[in-house]
């Protein structure tokens, strides 16, 4: 998932926008995936929107000789609830009782990242600590005031989501400068910063991989007898272009003969995006799946279907309230769900991680759960039940991780 100018925001039940003038391309970073976020990594490239035409040669003949099958293997088990994996125990006891903990999002408004900070929280909670948001609001101002006000206040340990380290390199240098620890969530090391004993990258990337890998593997199932294809190619930073690489290539493994088309986009111009459907289509009028790397994205591309006339199966990646409502609707053909509340607790967790000098492990792995006609039927799709691991499984990861970090 990933911070995009115009969002769905379910406790509303409205779109909204972000004015660009308060936002900086830097601001905005790709991921989500989520975290299952996963949500994206800040430093947008240049502005771009083109469409290519691939197919690929056989690379495994497994998946050539029965595509559907080889992308049905991986989704199928998807569709189940999850079973949370272990959580690994701190080296020492964690003590954050009575601490102040600051959370500072790029923006709170959309849902996945106010998901992970409600999560957060009941983890700090949970360790006897408390949280304070300082919302970013997409403005680099608002972000930097937060930042020093942390500092200014004595924050005890300070977690940042989808702020990009080289944006603000001396705001966060001022806080470990006096000693508060920051856990710098959802992003790659940037800025010549690796993680040390004071700050600390959440990296997403190996999921956020994943995440790219398995919208393909879902759009080869929805892609009908002769799957023919458009990925609409995230080129926001580094990230997300790796990550738009490793779904395009996933296709190609699975189904080298099933025709591709890809569609380059930026979320400063995704304003533009429903033309560069609207031409992909023209050029390519066999299409019947479009894979959108992120919920927010949907809209757009489903306007440019719309426009075109056409009957085409979409699939994307967040799980975000109101595209789980089309899922259920009949409107989306699918959607890779990021459970919110258990992705926060795993922020808190390498925040302990860092505080008692364990390595910070990476975010890897998948940790979604694919949602389809097959099991959105019988879910509560609400806003409370978004804001709890109802659609993903039960609460038992709670009392592992508390065992882990050596709480009662």
């Amino acid at each position: 998932m990933l911070v995009p100018l115009g969002w769905h925001d379910d406790r509303k039940g409205t779109w909204m926008t972000t004015s660009r003038a308060t936002l900086k391309r830097s601001v905005l970073t790709a991921g989500v995936a989520a975290a299952a976020l996963l949500l994206a990594a800040c430093g947008s490239g240049e502005s771009s929107s083109s469409t290519t035409s691939s197919s690929a040669s056989s690379t495994s003949s497994a998946s050539a000789a029965d595509p559907a099958a080889a992308a049905a293997a991986i989704i199928d088990p998807l569709k189940a609830k999850i079973t949370w994996p272990d959580a690994t125990k701190l080296s020492k006891a964690l003590d954050v009782k009575g601490k102040t903990i600051w959370w500072i999002p790029i923006g709170d408004a959309v849902p996945v990242i106010h998901g992970f900070g409600v999560g957060l929280t009941q983890a700090v909670e949970a360790a006897g600590g408390t949280v304070k948001l300082c919302d970013g609001k997409f403005n680099p101002a608002d972000i930097g005031a937060c930042l020093k006000s942390a500092g200014d206040q004595g924050a005890y340990a300070v977690v940042t989501a989808f702020i990009d380290y080289a944006m603000l390199p001396t705001a966060f240098d001022a806080l470990t400068a006096k000693g508060i620890p920051v856990l710098v969530g959802g992003e790659a090391p940037s800025g010549g910063k690796t993680n040390g004993k004071d700050l600390a990258f959440f990296d997403p990337s190996g999921r956020v991989n994943a995440m790219y890998e398995t919208t393909s593997a879902a759009g080869i199932v929805n892609g009908g007898a002769k799957p023919n294809g458009i990925w609409a190619t995230l080129k926001d930073s580094s990230l997300t272009t790796n990550a738009s690489a490793a779904g395009v290539a996933k296709w190609k493994e699975l189904c080298p003969d099933c025709p591709l088309a890809t569609v380059d986009f930026t979320t400063p111009n995704a304003d533009k995006l429903p033309s560069a459907i609207a031409a992909a289509l023209v050029t390519n009028p066999d299409v019947t799946v479009i894979m959108v790397p992120v919920d927010s994205f949907v809209p757009p591309v489903m306007q440019a279907i719309k426009t075109a006339g056409k009957d085409i199966k979409v699939v994307s990646t967040g799980g975000d309230l109101a595209n789980m409502q089309n899922v259920k609707a009949g409107t989306q053909a699918g959607d890779l769900g990021t459970p919110v509340i258990y992705t926060g607790w795993t922020y808190a967790n390498a925040l302990f991680q860092l505080l008692v000098g364990d390595a910070v492990a990476p975010q890897e792995g998948l940790g979604n759960r694919y949602f389809d006609s097959s099991n959105v039927g019988d879910l509560t799709l609400t806003p409370d039940a978004y804001l709890s691991n109802a659609w993903y499984g039960d609460d038992s990861y709670a009392a592992a991780f508390k065992t882990a970090w050596g709480v009662s």
